[in-house]
């Protein structure tokens, strides 16, 4: 059995396209998100579990086929930060109560400190895979490998990768960080020399 292919000019193919893409950001705003700010990307399909706590900052991206798990905590991706596909972020975990299932236990019956934010900061980049766990908070400026489970809080400009994620090693030295804020951030916004060594020293 032959299967034939039809091919549509260039042109046309890409006038369907900014329809389509079109269609996919007005039905995204629709939807009843924390914050979506108007220069965000997003790649589709995404599948959003919990638009409410969702909170996707200036200039970020989120790559095709993502899970976002956030129904009661928020998943907050700040201000240049982006994913490749297949990201997955997850915000709560299952209860576990005696004598119960644990699917006839009740969003009201578990404990809070089960569900936790999951926070992204600024400049993070995170490649093809990576899942993202309850509490987790990564550092402004790092780099999460293709596949990394990220079960613990990263610090910043630190390349992240593994199953569970370990700290393979920081970008630059903290006079390099440094030089680097000052072109990018407010005085106030930047680390400060003692606050990079402490971060360093624990790695």
């Amino acid at each position: 059995m032959k299967v034939f292919k039809i091919l549509l000019p260039r042109s046309l193919r890409s006038f369907l396209l900014g329809i389509n893409n079109g269609f996919n950001r007005y039905f995204i705003r629709s939807s009843k998100w924390g914050y979506l700010d108007q220069s965000a990307k997003l790649d589709m399909p995404i599948q959003v579990s919990g638009y409410k706590n969702v909170f996707i900052y200036k200039n970020s991206h989120i790559g095709p086929h993502s899970i976002i798990l956030a129904t009661n905590a928020r998943f907050i991706l700040k201000d240049f930060s982006g994913s490749a596909g297949h990201l997955c972020v997850i915000t709560g975990n299952h209860a576990r109560i005696t004598g119960r299932f644990y699917r006839t236990i009740k969003n009201e019956e578990k404990s809070k400190d089960l569900d936790k934010d999951v926070i992204v900061n600024e400049d993070v980049w995170m490649g093809m895979n990576v899942t993202l766990l309850s509490g987790v908070e990564i550092g402004r400026g790092a780099t999460v490998a293709a596949g990394t489970i990220v079960t613990k809080s990263m610090p910043p400009y630190s390349i992240i990768a593994g199953v569970p994620a370990k700290v393979l090693k920081f970008y630059w030295t903290v006079d390099e960080i440094i030089e680097h804020e000052k072109l990018l951030y407010k005085e106030e916004e930047r680390y400060t020399r003692a606050q990079l060594e402490e971060i360093m020293n624990k790695y």
